[in-house]
């Protein structure tokens, strides 16, 4: 398998609705969130998208890295502030 083949290239025909992927999912775009494991790091959710099998992950802005951190449903925990 070559470069080519490896990349995945994203699904452009998932409909969109109200700004958004039309797909339930336990956080939106600008929830304050933090990692349920590791070292609980917070941070905000910045995007929401699926994987290849088809199950939900979050693109998080990580608070003092300025890093994204891509994260599943179940690894994430809503903050209260």
């Amino acid at each position: 398998m070559d470069r080519k083949e490896a990349a995945h290239k994203p699904d452009w025909r998932q409909s969109l609705w109200g700004g958004g992927f039309a797909m339930a999912s336990r956080f939106a775009v600008g929830d304050k969130v933090h990692q349920a494991f590791s070292n609980h790091a917070e941070g905000t959710v910045v995007a929401i998208f699926k994987d290849r099998a088809g199950g939900l992950r979050y693109a998080v802005e990580m608070f003092g890295h300025r890093t994204i951190q891509i994260a599943s449903e179940g690894s994430l925990v809503a903050r209260d502030d």
